[in-house]
């Protein structure tokens, strides 16, 4: 995107250059900051505008299209007719004004509202152009019956970005920001006297420092998100409210802003081409190569290796954006990290073998083996096994939240995952069963079967996992099965309603 970069200043202040339409309110600001007074024109395939400045503040803008020309303006908003407009063509918007007010027939109030209105629709196009060059040249400017000052000046530019061009790229790069955004010290501006809508103004009261962007932006209806985010976008490049901490020194500026966000761009893709290779890797490859070591890999240079792959591809490395969207495949990944580093080690763990023929015996030490037995002491089985059990509640977690939605295919899936990890955990079994029983088909239904009985052997104290085998038992005419589930589920706990009212209903059906 062109920035509002001046290609040349000469000695008589000109500027020159390009811009699009969000750095043109930046180009505006600068002006308005160093109270540059003269005529800002703006050019695109023949087409030029004026917006004139008096001391940075818009005073006036002009336009060399036909329709858009005050005397014009001036009939279709019936101040004059259009006999009146059509024998003032020819003359500039000045020499119109100056012949509309001294004949006296137009009250002025009315031509101040005319004048406020033409700049409004001109300045409203030009900030719906994709890309501008531009001139500044400082003097004298016409008078204008409109009259400035900066609430003026930044009602006109707040209203025209409500629908400026190339804001795309710049929507994403605010929303992005994990910044704050608070009011300046150094501009003020008396909102009470603007014409805010009820969405600027909750806005404007949400402003303090703390909240970012997309936060804000968060409490606003869907319909309204464009329209507000311009309107920040506003407030921050016309320098009325800045980041905390700012992106650079000085007033934002959209190059700045841009080229945080490509390099941010460029990061997240690469980032999250290394996470998805990484992740065909653990999904496709041995152990050995996971951990990128051989067969022959002493112990300590396992475990170098386990703890590198961990680190690299932490969660907490990456882009939080990408902790988001890849939060399965990184979960994924430092499971079968974990996976790989177990099997790696548990080949060792035979420290002496057995060699040789016949009846001679001999014993050979795996010297590599002894140390590694040294060094895992019962303080790291420890913590592989509680890496294990954490590794199993995740997965098991994520199964819950996908069973929550009715998503069963994945709940199944996690629950297996989950079981890799710890196949001692009753939930985990109970979970399971209940989403394979959704699927009809006979051998579905039995690995369900399966999965629940484990369930109950290994949480043989609690009674909801006998209720379910119960009601698993009763969905296929198995009331006898059915019955001997509850009546346990009973003995565990005399007073549960579940099971007592599940018994009456299987008595009346037999009735």
């Amino acid at each position: 995107m062109p920035v509002a970069k001046p290609l040349s200043e000469g000695e008589s202040g000109a500027l020159r250059g390009f811009c699009s339409p969000p750095a043109l309110a930046e180009l505006i600001r600068d002006l308005y900051l160093n109270e540059r007074t003269g005529t800002l024109t703006l050019s695109r395939a023949g087409v030029s505008k004026r917006i004139h400045l008096d001391r940075g503040m818009i005073l006036s803008v002009s336009s060399s299209l036909e329709d858009e020309r005050l005397a014009d303006f001036l009939a279709r908003q019936q101040v004059i007719t259009a006999e009146e407009a059509e024998a003032l063509k020819g003359l500039d918007d000045g020499q119109v004004l100056e012949v509309v007010r001294g004949r006296g027939k137009v009250p002025i109030e009315a031509i101040h509202v005319a004048a406020r209105e033409l700049a409004q629709q001109i300045l409203t196009s030009l900030f719906r152009w994709e890309d501008l060059e531009y001139s500044f040249t400082e003097g004298p400017v016409p008078a204008s019956p409109m009259g400035t000052n900066v609430v003026v000046s930044f009602e006109l530019i707040i209203r025209a970005m409500r629908s400026m061009g190339g804001f795309e790229r710049v929507k994403d790069a605010l929303l992005r920001q994990d910044r704050g955004l608070r009011f300046s010290d150094q501009l003020y501006l008396p909102f009470d006297q603007l014409s805010l809508t009820s969405i600027e103004g909750f806005l404007v009261s949400r402003i303090e420092g703390q909240v970012k962007i997309r936060d804000i932006l968060a409490q606003v209806p869907s319909e309204e998100e464009e329209a507000a985010s311009r309107f920040l976008f506003g407030l921050l490049i016309l320098g009325l409210a800045n980041f905390v901490p700012p992106i650079g020194s000085g007033p934002l500026s959209c190059e700045d802003l841009l080229r945080g966000e490509e390099e941010k761009r460029r990061r997240e893709e690469r980032e999250k081409a290394e996470i998805l290779e990484f992740y065909r890797v653990v999904r496709d490859s041995k152990p050995t190569e996971i951990l990128g070591v051989d067969e022959a890999a002493p112990a300590d240079r396992i475990k170098a290796a386990y703890e590198g792959r961990k680190e690299r591809f932490a969660p907490s490395r990456f882009l939080r954006k990408l902790q988001v969207d890849l939060r399965e495949e990184l979960q994924i990944i430092e499971a079968c990290i974990l996976e790989a580093f177990l099997a790696l080690r548990s080949r060792g763990l035979d420290s002496a073998r057995t060699v040789g023929t016949g009846t001679e015996r001999v014993v050979s030490l795996d010297l590599d083996a002894l140390s590694m037995r040294k060094e895992l002491s019962k303080t790291e089985k420890q913590s592989l096994e509680e890496e294990r059990t954490r590794m199993s509640e995740q997965f098991l977690s994520k199964a819950r939240d996908y069973w929550k939605v009715g998503d069963f295919f994945n709940c199944i899936r996690y629950c297996e995952f989950a079981c890799d990890y710890n196949d001692k955990n009753a939930a985990i079994h109970g979970l399971l069963g209940q989403a394979l029983a959704r699927n009809p088909d006979y051998r579905w239904q039995k690995r369900a079967e399966a999965a629940l009985i484990r369930a109950a052997e290994l949480d043989s104290f609690s009674p909801a996992h006998f209720i379910v085998l119960g009601g698993f038992y009763r969905a296929h005419g198995l009331h006898a099965k059915a019955r001997k589930h509850y009546e346990k589920a009973l003995e565990l706990a005399p007073n549960n309603a579940d099971a007592r009212a599940a018994l009456k209903e299987l008595a009346r059906n037999k009735g």
